[in-house]
């Protein structure tokens, strides 16, 4: 066997090797991505059954569970993402136990009760933000992973986001970058978003607190 046809041989040899070698890369690095992008859009629904939760069991808490309400639904979803301001105290008037009351006149005066609330709403709030924290530590493990290495990213970028990354809000869905960008829409109060524009903040006010 001459020389050159050993030679030639070795080359498509080593192409062939390259070729599997380079596939298998490939291949390993986009079953990460899917990996990272599936447990992504489990955590953002994860998140939104944390609401959900705490919804039923509050119902459950005050006694009212087969008469459910849209109207404070939202006030209890606001309530745990923290977007009421000030002071949120029993018997204050305030817009969570006005709404309360509004919605059951025979709940009116229960102050055990509303103690009770307080302690509750601290508590969603706690676990919400536990959730959010733990999705947002996933996010910035995502754009680490898409950003590392200059060959790998600049490929990377062409296929992630993909469209396995999915951001659902009941029948709304959304895909790929679109989805990255909702799932990076934290939840913030009034009080945060203007001490971040403006750059001064004021004395905490803890909820429930005297």
């Amino acid at each position: 066997m001459s020389k050159g046809l050993l030679i030639g041989i070795g080359v498509i040899v080593a192409a062939v090797i390259g070729i599997f070698s380079l596939y298998g890369y490939v291949n390993s690095t986009r079953n990460e991505g899917i990996r990272m992008e599936t447990s992504l859009s489990a955590q953002y629904l994860d998140n939104q059954n944390e609401l959900s939760a705490f919804k039923s069991s509050f119902y459950e808490q005050i006694g009212v569970a087969n008469l459910k309400s849209d109207k404070l639904d939202q006030i209890l979803e606001d309530a745990v993402k923290g977007r009421y301001e000030g002071k949120m105290e029993p018997g204050t008037g305030g817009a969570m136990f006005s709404a309360i009351t509004e919605a059951y006149p025979d709940l009116k005066g229960q102050l055990d009760l509303y103690d009770r609330i307080v302690d509750f709403v601290r508590a969603g709030r706690e676990a919400y933000k536990q959730k959010q924290s733990k999705l947002i530590d996933m996010l910035r493990a995502y754009d680490l992973w898409r950003q590392e290495g200059l060959i790998k990213s600049f490929f990377l970028g062409k296929f992630f986001p993909s469209q396995a990354l999915k951001a659902r809000i009941g029948s709304n869905v959304q895909s790929g970058q679109q989805a990255l960008d909702q799932m990076y829409i934290i939840v913030l109060t009034s009080d945060t978003k203007k001490a971040y524009e403006t750059g001064t903040d004021e004395p905490m006010k803890v909820p429930g607190g005297k």
